[in-house]
């Protein structure tokens, strides 16, 4: 494998947020765009950050610089589950397939 970081292998994954409860800390897709990008560390390899809010939900969507498409929701999943213990009232919506809920 090449040693260049311009080569390495990008997945696209993404994780939706939705409001549980009356009091929750507000939201703008830029200011979740900027706690994500802030809250990231190395090891979560999450990059190119896209933030959309539908339906009053947010759909948070990376790259993620792995090569295996699980491993990227897992990477994507984590940083989310992080966010969520820094903000108020709002939670990870859906399960991945066979997996269970993600430790916080």
């Amino acid at each position: 494998m090449s040693t260049n970081p311009w080569t390495e292998i990008m997945q696209l994954s993404a994780v939706s947020l939705a409001p549980v409860g009356e009091d929750r800390t507000p939201l703008t897709p830029e200011t979740l765009r900027d706690l994500v990008l802030g809250l990231r560390s190395e090891t979560d390899r999450v990059e190119h950050v896209k933030v959309i809010e539908r339906a009053g939900m947010m759909w948070i969507a990376a790259f993620v610089a792995v090569a295996d498409d699980e491993r990227a929701q897992h990477c994507l999943r984590e940083l989310c589950a992080r966010l969520t213990g820094v903000i108020d009232g709002w939670d990870i919506v859906g399960e991945p397939a066979g997996r269970g809920p993600v430790d916080r």
